[in-house]
């Protein structure tokens, strides 16, 4: 999966943490919710590599963009989160992610998450959003 220009993408714009990683971009494709970030050298470790905290905190803007959407747009939090690294991504490609919604109960919404850069998959995570009550 690589980037997709085509997609309707809007930039997230919400302030706080993201502001350190950003800037973000997301759009709602036709299999899922999907995030873009251009990688530079705030991003990659001394290896030269993307730093695993980004692509776990990435992964997260992602899945949390799908589940606020699933839960009728009420704010919601990470209860819980599982990574697993495959490849490196480096600077200059875009990370992209897309997440899909599994299931939804009772304020609850469980999502998993592809992280792909330069035609590889580098990362897949999943977690759990609930809701903290109303819009």
């Amino acid at each position: 999966m690589d980037y997709d220009p085509d997609l309707n993408w809007k930039d997230v714009q919400d302030g706080g943490f993201n502001t350190h990683i950003g800037p973000l971009k997301y759009a709602r494709g036709p299999d899922g919710w999907y995030c873009a970030l251009l990688l530079d050298a705030r991003h990659v470790n001394f290896g030269g590599v993307c730093h695993g905290g980004v692509c776990m905190s990435f992964a997260d803007v992602c899945m949390g963009i799908g589940a606020h959407s699933s839960l009728d747009r009420t704010p919601c939090a990470t209860i819980d989160f599982d990574a697993h690294f495959l490849a490196g991504a480096k600077q200059g490609q875009w990370l992209v992610g897309r997440s899909t919604l599994n299931r939804a109960v009772s304020g609850v919404v469980f999502m998993e998450c592809e992280l792909w850069a330069g035609g590889r998959q580098v990362m897949r995570a999943s977690g759990i959003w609930k809701a903290l009550g109303k819009k």
